[in-house]
């Protein structure tokens, strides 16, 4: 019982740190982030999208958000183009919520549904007071 434990711990950081890795140098890493890029700039994909504008519409970049179910959660920034996108997720039960904004913005609360099948979850932000 003890060794089956120890496998299972194992497995599991070894699971955990490469979804937390960075995609390594080669060129296949590269190659996914750029499709991954695309594919989160026009909206098409079996992905989840996370957008973040202001009350203008603009996107707003350097949020971090958090895209969590009720086993784990995957930390995002959103980019320039005010989207953060969750290409290696499946089809479930998740939720969004703001972890961090820029200065200039006021602090968002909210936990915000996400669609059961792939699709965006759109956060507006109010600027501080």
């Amino acid at each position: 019982m003890k060794k089956a434990l120890i496998v299972l711990t194992m497995c599991m950081t070894v699971i955990f740190l490469a979804a937390c890795g960075s995609g390594g140098a080669g060129s296949a890493g590269s190659e996914q982030e750029a499709t991954t890029a695309a594919a989160a700039s026009d909206g098409s994909g079996d992905m989840y999208r996370v957008v973040v504008n202001d009350e203008a519409g603009k996107p707003v970049p350097g949020v971090m958000v958090q895209f969590c179910s009720d086993q784990f959660c995957q930390m995002g920034e959103i980019d320039a183009d005010g989207i953060a996108a969750y290409p290696d997720s499946q089809e479930g039960v998740y939720h969004v919520k703001v972890y961090s904004v820029p200065e200039g913005y006021a602090e968002d609360t909210a936990e915000y549904p996400v669609p059961e099948k792939f699709g965006d979850v759109t956060i507006t932000l109010k600027a501080a007071e």
